[in-house]
This record gives structure tokens, C-alpha cells and sequence, in this order.
């Protein structure tokens, strides 16, 4: 892939450190006044708690090239080439269309409010026209319409070049991390229930 770039909303990145700092003083309240048992819970359920905001804050993210687009979600990486690329929204998130599926990008979604005025030196260069309206979802200021406009510009790209190669289009589940999680859980029950 050349010419990458990553996009990820700061605010996960933002929420995923206070998710952490709130864990690591989860952990050092159950070492300061609580006893073995209770300590290895509380380990076990800050672990779950932390491979969560990792698996829903942290890796959700959309990773651009002049190949194609990388789609990272929850559990599951999409690789989208441009040559496959067949229609893009962003209603409800960056949705992108090929022959065979539509993805949604979980690090690009739509707000879910009105924004303020978007002034016409803020579109410029979106193909908005002057007087016509635009979907909260394609404005700059939201995820989806950044993402959104990124897309449009390497696929503009895309077409226009000579002999560009594609990125095949292929899903990958990744359930790993998902697996971690749920045993951490299921080890902290576990600890708990023997422990009574």
C-alpha cells in the first residue's frame, strides 16, 4: 500500500485514556484495601474491561492508500480496492458499496445533532453547491463527512491514474480479541463464585 493514511476520531482516543486511567485505579483501590481473592477479580474484570475499549475505542479506525481503502471495525477488517468501490454514503457512518457487500466504518460515523452554519469557505473544494443543502453526515466536521471527503479524493485519484493497481477485496473476522475478553470475564465469575 502506498501513500497511507490512518484516520481516527481523537475523541476514542481521548475516551480510551480515561476508560485506562479509571482502570488502573480500579486495580490499585482493590490492592490497597481488599485481599487476594478479591484482588485477582478485580484484575480479571479491569482486563475485560480494558481488551473492551480496546476492541470498541481503541481499533476501529479507516486506513486510506492510493491502492484502496482498509475498513477496521470492532471485529473485523475489510479491505476495499478503489476498482471495487460502487457507491459511498455517509448517512449514518462512511458506508462504502462493492458488488458483493456494504461496509459501514465504525471510526466514521455521522453526529447524531445539527451542527452549527457550515459557511462556504468550509466546502469549498466538497462539491457542495452555494445555495444547496448538506447532510449532517457530509459535513467536514463530522467523522464521517472527513473520512467521506478523504475517500473521495483517492478514488478521484484513482480513476484519473494510469495502470493503478487495486487492493483485493476481501473480510477478515478477528475474533481474538473478543475471546480474551470473555475469558477474562468468565475467569473473573469464576474467581469470585469460589472464593465465597
Amino acid at each position: 500500500m502506498n501513500n497511507v493514511e490512518i484516520y481516527r476520531p481523537r475523541a476514542n482516543l481521548i475516551f480510551a485514556g480515561i476508560g485506562i486511567v479509571l482502570c488502573g485505579l480500579f486495580i490499585w483501590s482493590s490492592f490497597y484495601q481488599s485481599g487476594a481473592k478479591s484482588e485477582a477479580t478485580s484484575t480479571l474484570v479491569a482486563l475485560f474491561v480494558l481488551v473492551s475499549i480496546y476492541i470498541f475505542v481503541i481499533r476501529p479506525k479507516v486506513t486510506f492508500s492510493d491502492e484502496g481503502v482498509v475498513i477496521t471495525n470492532p471485529l473485523e477488517e475489510i479491505t476495499i480496492g478503489w476498482a471495487d468501490v460502487t457507491a459511498m454514503d455517509t448517512r449514518w457512518a462512511l458506508s462504502l458499496e462493492t458488488k458483493e457487500f456494504t461496509v459501514s466504518a465504525w471510526a466514521a460515523t455521522a453526529s447524531g445533532r445539527h451542527r452549527r452554519n457550515i459557511h462556504h469557505s468550509e466546502i469549498k473544494g466538497l462539491d457542495v453547491d452555494l445555495g444547496g443543502s448538506m447532510r449532517v453526515g457530509d459535513s467536514p466536521h463530522s467523522d464521517s463527512g472527513a473520512t467521506a471527503y478523504r475517500a473521495r479524493v483517492r478514488l478521484k485519484r484513482f480513476e484519473s491514474a494510469v495502470n493503478q493497481k487495486s487492493l483485493t477485496t476481501s473480510r477478515h473476522r478477528q475474533l481474538l480479541p473478543l475471546i480474551l475478553a470473555l475469558t477474562a470475564l468468565v475467569a473473573a465469575i469464576l474467581v469470585n463464585l469460589v472464593g465465597h
